[in-house]
Formats: C-alpha cells, structure tokens, sequence
C-alpha cells in the first residue's frame, strides 16, 4: 500500500466504506385540522436519531427521482399514498455517527404533502409509532433534527 492510498494504515477505500453519504426525502404531511403527522424512529445503530419523532421517508435509491422516492416511502413505511403539493424551500444535511463507528452523511429534503390515501400505521421495523401532532405538541416533543425549522417553513 502506499502513503498516498493509506490512511493510518487503511486503504482509502476501507476509510470511504466507514463514511458514507445519501440523499434522504421526507413528507411533512398535513391533515385539514393543520395537524402534522409524525413517526417515531427506531434506530439503534444512530443513537441521535433512535426514539425521535421525525417525518416519514428515507433515502433516494440509485436512479431514483426523489419524488418518486417519498411516494415508496410513505407506502412502505406507514401504508400510505401522498399527493407532494411542493419542495420545501430549505435543503438539511446531517452527519452521523454510528454506534459500529461508521458514519454517515445525509442530505435531507423535504416534500410538503396531503395524505390521498390509507390509513398511516408502523409498516418498517424502524416505525415504533405514527401519530397527528399540534404544531404546539411538536415544540414540546424530542423530535430529529431539523423537524421543527420545517414545521416553522410549513407555516408561511
């Protein structure tokens, strides 16, 4: 191995393998009494986010338009379809690291929607629960990074 390909004795693959970076999408969803659905995360392996209130969607697959990512993610996670009424004007990125030391890079954007159909239960393993929050409830309640400043842009 050489000094330009080795990190503290590792190669520059097995240092990138241990950082990873995604691009997440999330649903700030809506219901006509302006209460604001959230799921609670069961997570782990990210103790910043394990047991957080936080908006339904995950990460972007390979080739995936990101709208079609949060229309897969809010069926597979809490059985629901959306309609996406815009992009949220703000783009998040969180770094975290992993109870096994790796870390992980997300950039975050956020869809604002309408439920259209289903009723939202926990689907995936990593939904404890689904529940319709007050926007003064979510001030209160411990929620993910970022949760908040979103709910604050949902309301202009």
């Amino acid at each position: 191995m050489t000094p330009a390909l080795a990190v503290a004795g590792r190669s520059i693959k097995s240092v990138m393998e241990d950082k990873r970076q995604f691009v997440v999408v999330i649903a700030l969803i809506q219901n006509v009494e302006g209460k604001i659905l959230l799921q609670k995360r069961l997570d782990p392996l990210v103790l910043d986010a394990h047991e957080k209130w936080e908006f339904p969607g995950g990460r972007v697959d390979y080739g995936e338009n990101p709208e079609d990512a949060i229309r897969r993610e809010c069926r597979e996670e809490i059985g629901c379809e959306i309609k996406i009424k815009r992009l949220m004007p703000s783009i998040q990125s969180a770094v975290w690291t992993r109870t096994d030391d790796k870390e992980q890079h997300a950039i975050i954007v956020c869809y604002e929607a309408e439920l259209i159909g289903g009723d939202p239960r926990p689907l995936d393993k990593k939904v404890a629960e689904v529940k319709w929050f007050t926007r003064a409830e979510i001030s209160r309640i411990d929620t993910l990074k970022g949760i908040k400043e979103y709910v604050e842009l949902s309301g202009e």
